[in-house]
């Protein structure tokens, strides 16, 4: 009977911290306000198969100015929504995994809430 007390009380220590834990990381977070537009904007499609494709200097607005809406402007996507965050599954009818970089560095959010700023240059690349 007290290893049974026992053990309920270590699986309800376990659960509430797990859901304070939980509670606490959503409550940090905070999705960025998008711009009204970003120019001078860069975008580069790596194919891992010797195909680039690249679109200079160009604009986002009307409020899509994350790395995602650069993608979609110029390029063909499929992707999943989890509701916490986006996996690109498809680029221009190529499947694999993507990652994105931008300005050479691999950002610790998703490309659906990155908000860029001028002059930005979003790399993709199949891994």
């Amino acid at each position: 009977m007290r290893k049974k007390v026992k053990n309920t009380i270590i699986v309800l220590v376990g659960v509430s911290l797990l859901a304070s834990l939980l509670i606490f990381n959503l409550s940090l977070y905070k999705k960025p306000e998008p711009l009204e537009s970003v120019n001078d904007i860069s975008l580069s499609v790596d194919f891992n198969n010797g195909t680039v494709k690249t679109r200079l200097n160009f604009t986002l607005d009307g409020g899509k100015t994350t790395a995602l809406d650069a993608l979609d402007k110029w390029c063909e996507i499929d992707y999943d929504d989890f509701g916490w965050g986006i996996i690109v599954r498809e680029i221009d009818n190529v499947r694999g995994s993507w990652i994105y970089k931008v300005n050479g560095f691999g950002p610790s959010i998703g490309a659906s809430v990155f908000t860029l700023k001028d002059g930005d240059l979003i790399e993709w690349q199949l891994v």
